[in-house]
């Protein structure tokens, strides 16, 4: 309850903070309640939009749960709003602040252009791995990641070059799966439970394309009034979480849940997957927590689809060590069991039982 308490607080004040910076910032520039904007005003303003709520929405509105990589956006998004709101006269203050993100592109274009030449100078050795990683990672998504991390392995800087594979990898996967879903061989059916046809995903799926369409549109023709360039980088941008959304869903559709010859694999569309070596299960056992003591739970993975009430996982699987687990976009993480829910729990369990790695199913 005390936690409740402080979360609701540390949100009011977030909000109430943002609100404060917005409203002064926006009377400064757009209304001119200080008289005519000056460099020092637009650089102000560029700090608190950049900088300061940037770090109170991570701090105090999301409680530190994403990675810190999602200041990028955030500061994207900054940018955007501080060109809305410093007047055309004073937008001469912007130029070095224009010139920082041109380099920032530039080094990231360079970036990416030596990760390309990287990647044609080891895709022989790339290939062979993404095939060798058939028996354990049936599915595409898997083995990218899996002949990424053999391949990047010998370099110095392998660390790095995994994480940005890894985002590529995500990126490549989703365009797969929403483009061409019907390229991939997937394995025989007695192996596999899907864990979509059961649940109200579909429906929820579809508000949300519904909802981001409209978004997509309203939000371009809203940017067209002030600038062109904001508003085609926006619907861009937006095209792309369309693109991942449907390919999310493909994956989820396309990627069951597979009993493999020795080892146990999971994906959820492609939000995470994970190959569990059955000889580290140590047992699964019926779940009786509810969805919100699951989802908060900071251990563990959940394959349970969102649907329009909260579902109740079917299984917890338990593992006996640690396992990490690969997230979107080349995030890592290390879990000790899983929320599981398929169609077909029985004959999910007695295929399981049949490697002699289930122990007290029913507690």
């Amino acid at each position: 309850m005390n936690i409740l308490l402080s979360h609701k607080k540390s949100l009011y004040f977030g909000c109430g903070f943002l609100i404060l910076i917005l409203s002064s910032n926006f009377l400064v520039q757009k209304v001119e309640i200080t008289g005519r904007v000056s460099a020092l005003l637009v650089w102000g303003t560029i700090v608190d939009v950049m900088v300061v709520i940037p770090a109170v929405v991570f701090l105090f509105i999301l409680r530190r749960k994403p990675a810190v990589s999602i200041f990028a956006p955030m500061m994207m998004l900054g940018l955007f709003i501080v060109h809305w709101l410093v007047p055309p006269y004073a937008k001469d203050s912007l130029v070095y602040l224009n010139y920082s993100v041109i380099a920032v592109e530039v080094v990231l274009v360079g970036l990416e252009l030596t990760i390309f030449f990287l990647f044609l100078k080891t895709f022989p050795k790339w290939k062979r791995s993404f095939k060798d990683a058939h028996e354990n990672y049936p599915f595409v998504l898997g083995r990218m990641f899996e002949a990424n991390r053999i391949t990047f392995a010998p370099y110095k800087y392998r660390v790095h070059f995994q994480r940005i594979s890894g985002f590529l990898a995500t990126d490549v996967s989703a365009v797969r799966y929403a483009l061409f879903p019907h390229i991939d061989r997937y394995p025989r059916e007695e192996c596999t439970f899907s864990y979509h046809k059961n649940s109200e995903y579909f429906g929820v799926f579809l508000m949300l394309i519904h909802a981001m369409v409209i978004e997509i549109i309203a939000v371009h023709v809203l940017l067209m009034q002030f600038s062109h360039t904001a508003a085609w980088v926006a619907t861009i941008l937006d095209v792309y979480a369309l693109l991942f959304l449907i390919g999310d869903y493909q994956a989820i559709r396309k990627a069951p849940v597979h009993v493999g010859n020795r080892s146990l694999y999971l994906q959820k569309g492609l939000r995470f997957h994970i190959s569990i070596p059955f000889e580290i299960i140590k047992q699964i056992r019926p779940c009786i927590h509810t969805p919100k003591e699951c989802s908060s739970d900071k251990e563990a993975l959940d394959m349970t689809l969102a649907e329009l009430e909260p579902a109740q996982p079917q299984y917890i699987l338990e593992l006996s060590q640690p396992l990490e687990a690969h997230l979107y976009f080349g995030l890592k993480r290390k879990i000790n069991r899983i929320y599981i829910t398929v169609d077909e729990p029985h004959a999910f369990v007695k295929e399981l039982e049949k490697h002699d790695v289930v122990l007290n199913v029913i507690n």
